[in-house]
């Protein structure tokens, strides 16, 4: 394996590095005790929003805060146990929401979003591509209109960054929803976003090519990074490996590698639902996400699926389907014509930075250890571009995007 890069996690971003630096010419192994995909990037909403670019901390929500955690029905919620562990990434988030650190951080994101269909398309190739991906715009929906500083910053932003929005009337809204609720007021429609109609199809699509182009795939877990002068050692649980160049792409498990390394990165679990319904019920006429609500309903090939909500319980904490049940309850507040039996329902854990920006490059004084974790909620949209900006690191080619906005050496 002299020249192949191991990649140590088979999700939306370690797949996306994988296949970008096969792209310029390097061989990889991928390493996870899952088949791919697993993860959040199996059950996430399947938005794909190159002109998203608010960071999750915003002006104001110290506020908002308690209110969210006494509603049981509320978009966020933490474990008892679990708010001292939070605390410290809790209180580096609401430093981040500062107006002025909001409106540098917007811009870092839209850097790495913007691209994100043209690095989809080159990841699948076109067939692949117009099979799972559709560019049909996204529908920004809320009980009201929004307001305050962070609203006004971000219809600035809009502008300056020349991005394809429109404010919808009720009477539009109507158009695209004729069975929503009155309730709904409100609504944004960003038609340079996208969706897929799977995002377990998509990253298991990726995947396929990346083993038809010679790379392999490893189904073991694991334990530990251990450097060996030029190289690293990676200890799994069946077997050891070796390269000069090791990729940590493992989510929420990120650290768990990295702090015997006397790294730690400011990393939290952010536990998303999702609920699959019949797809009959009621006619979407686009995929949107009600912001109040925190949840978001895509019509997929599996069926309609009502994604959302934040819970933090940890890494190891253990799921609570009440949470998928808040979900459903606000879809069928939404729309009252969703009376039918949950086909299924899913948990998994988002990878989030304080800053919302994720964590990709190399780290310093340990030659040959890359990063590429922490894309929270925006994994199918921010992971591609990621893969292509640490592919271009990895390979010391000129990078896309100013690498240092989303170094590691930034905390």
């Amino acid at each position: 394996m002299d020249d192949t890069v191991l990649v140590l996690g088979g999700g939306v971003a370690g797949l996306s590095v994988a296949r970008s630096l096969q792209l310029v010419g390097r061989r990889v192994a991928i390493i996870d005790p899952l088949p791919s995909p697993g993860g959040a990037s199996f059950g996430n909403g399947g938005f794909i929003s190159p002109d998203s670019f608010m960071p999750g901390a915003q002006p104001g929500m110290l506020r908002s805060l308690p209110g969210w955690l006494r509603d049981p029905l509320g978009p966020l919620a933490i474990d008892p146990g679990y708010v001292w562990r939070a605390l410290p990434w809790f209180m580096r988030w609401l430093k981040e929401g500062r107006l002025d650190r909001m409106t540098r951080l917007a811009h870092g994101i839209h850097a790495l979003h913007a691209p994100a269909l043209r690095e989809w398309r080159r990841l699948l190739g076109p067939d692949l591509y117009h099979r799972y991906i559709r560019e049909e715009g996204e529908v920004i929906l809320g009980d009201t209109q929004p307001a305050g500083s962070a609203f006004e910053v971000e219809q600035r932003l809009t502008a300056r960054f020349g991005l394809d929005v429109d404010i919808l009337s009720r009477a539009d809204i109507e158009r695209l929803y004729p069975e929503i609720s009155d309730c709904v007021r409100f609504g944004l429609l960003k038609r340079g976003n996208a969706h897929t109609v799977s995002p377990g199809g998509v990253n298991a699509a990726l995947a396929e090519n990346i083993v038809a182009e010679g790379g392999s795939f490893h189904r073991e877990r694991v334990l530990k990074l251990i450097p060996e002068g030029d190289r690293w050692l990676v200890l799994t649980s069946t077997g050891n490996h070796r390269a000069r160049d090791v990729v940590v792409a493992c989510g929420v498990w990120s650290n768990q590698l990295l702090k015997p390394l006397a790294l730690d990165i400011p990393l939290e679990s952010q536990r998303g639902y999702h609920v699959m319904l019949p797809n009959d019920q009621v006619e979407i006429g686009l995929p949107f996400i009600h912001r109040g609500r925190g949840i978001g309903l895509t019509p997929m090939l599996e069926g309609l699926r009502v994604a959302g909500t934040v819970e933090f319980s940890g890494v190891d904490g253990v799921p609570n389907e009440k949470r998928a049940d808040q979900a459903l309850y606000h879809a069928r507040q939404l729309f009252p014509g969703l009376t039918g039996k949950p086909l299924s329902l899913w948990t998994g854990q988002r990878p989030a930075t304080p800053d919302t920006l994720p964590v990709v490059g190399g780290v310093p004084n340990r030659p040959g250890l890359w990063l590429c974790f922490g894309h929270g909620a925006y994994g199918m949209t921010g992971a591609p571009p990621s893969g292509r900006l640490l592919a271009e690191l990895i390979t010391s080619q000129p990078t896309f995007i100013d690498a240092a906005t989303y170094a590691p050496t930034r905390f």
